[in-house]
């Protein structure tokens, strides 16, 4: 929440020391380093090898492209072999350079198996990112093949001045006699020029990177512009969750404690003239009393439910899919561990897809699928019944229930996606897909055991 200040108030001192403060813009324009020229002659030696062997590649599949898609088993390998050479590359501009690299989130496919792993692969294709980064690749190792090969010819020089100078002695050169001296003299000289060419081939490797690869102001406005719709889905999400917890407690629970508070109030005004009727109202009292708290805690459920603190996702989702009237088949496979935040999210999503399903889908069977696989620990939470159909994000005020889930997940940084058949067709059902990303904050331990693949 942003704090208001009055024209009064002074403003703080700056904690940051202005030297600091340079020398960090200093460091982040990024600095020569030994590694960066090192990394010259090892680009030579991959403009030699590699750099052809990546252009026969793409240059082949596409040509044989055509050929009944035959060109797909050279591209699809390639485009791999890319995308780990740009990653390879932006973390060489980050620990040779010693500059920011700002790396575009990638476009994620929802959809499962093969096919889903090849929309992926379709997606980094198509994708500006991918091709700004193949192209820095390519022209990394041209420059470094340049720029080595013109050292390597000088040092080549030297050697021979020296070798020249070793074996023979004085050498005359257009009526100019050079002696040995002087020919070991020159050789320094062309070794230090070649010291020196390979220091231009990591300075233009650096312009190269930072031109390329280490952001633009495009994308970062994207970045700003995605943590705008970030924190607008906070604000919608802790917006929908007040209204329901208003409407619950209006609706609910409070009408039954204006009732117990009118009950109690016959019953004593009943104790002097009929005892029996008022021992009959405070049974009554004590029985709305008991229903009143099972209301409530299903309210603080809704807000965060103790068993998923307690015992984590997994033992949550059963106890979702133990409550719900329709059957449900659950599949939870986590190889890794999930933040908070991942679970709140992925708790809501599933409790409010079922309640969906139950009041509104007329479905018979109901599939609830979490999976939390790769290194970077995306949670894909998928919910399907074989119901009417139909379902939507709606923002109608009548019918805000799955906007209210979309809201929880976009502040994550995720998405939900909403695949439902139209009313009376043939195959009729709803597929809700959420992907929610790992938080980026380091997460609170739990003090939990590590999940484990369960299939129920």
């Amino acid at each position: 929440m942003d704090a208001e200040h009055s024209p009064q108030t002074s403003p703080s001192p700056d904690p940051v020391p202005a030297q600091e403060r340079r020398d960090t813009r200093s460091s982040d324009r990024g600095r020569l380093t030994v590694a960066a020229v090192l990394g010259v002659p090892l680009g030579g030696f991959l403009f030699l090898t590699w750099f052809w062997i990546s252009l026969s590649l793409l240059s082949a599949g596409l040509g044989s492209l055509l050929a009944a898609g035959a060109g797909l088993l050279l591209l699809i390998p390639w485009v791999l072999l890319m995308r780990g050479a740009i990653a390879l590359e932006q973390r060489r501009a980050v620990s040779v350079h010693r500059m920011p690299v700002i790396t575009p989130r990638r476009r994620r496919s929802t959809r499962e198996g093969f096919t889903g792993w090849l929309h992926g692969l379709w997606l980094d294709v198509t994708s500006g990112a991918f091709w700004r980064g193949v192209l820095h690749h390519h022209l990394a190792m041209v420059v470094a093949g340049i720029f080595s090969l013109l050292a390597l010819a000088l040092l080549t020089t030297a050697w021979m001045a020296v070798d020249i100078a070793v074996r023979y002695g004085p050498l005359e050169i257009s009526g100019v006699e050079l002696s040995r001296l002087a020919l070991v003299v020159v050789a320094v000289l062309i070794a230090v020029l070649a010291i020196g060419v390979l220091i231009l081939g990591a300075l233009a490797d650096r312009g190269l990177a930072r031109g390329l690869i280490s952001g633009s102001e495009d994308e970062l406005r994207e970045q700003v512009t995605e943590m705008s719709l970030r924190r607008q889905g906070a604000v919608d999400a802790a917006a929908q969750e007040r209204l329901r917890i208003e409407r619950d407690l209006h609706d609910g629970v409070q009408p039954r404690l204006v009732a117990l508070a009118m009950t109690l109030g016959r019953a004593k005004q009943a104790i002097p003239t009929d005892p029996q009727r008022a021992t009959a109202l405070v049974d009554h009292a004590h029985s709305e009393a008991k229903a009143v708290v099972t209301d409530l805690r299903q309210l603080a459920r809704g807000i965060h439910p103790a068993v998923l603190t307690d015992r984590g996702l997994d033992a949550a989702l059963s106890a979702l899919a133990a409550r719900s009237p329709v059957p449900v088949r659950m599949q939870v496979r986590m190889t890794g561990p999930v933040d908070r935040e991942q679970e709140a999210v992925a708790y809501f999503v599933v409790a409010e897809a079922l309640t969906n399903v139950a009041k509104h889908a007329a479905a018979t069977t109901a599939e609830v699928t979490v999976l939390r696989e790769g290194p970077e620990g995306e949670l894909r939470v998928r919910v399907a019944d074989d119901g009417r159909g139909g379902a939507a994000i709606r923002r109608d005020g009548v019918s805000t229930g799955l906007a209210g889930l979309a809201d929880r997940v976009r502040a994550t940084g995720g998405r939900l996606e909403v695949s439902a058949a139209a009313p009376g067709t043939e195959r009729p059902g709803t597929v809700l897909t959420a992907l929610i990303p790992r938080s980026t904050a380091p997460a609170a331990p739990t003090g939990r055991p590590l999940p484990q693949e369960a299939t129920r």
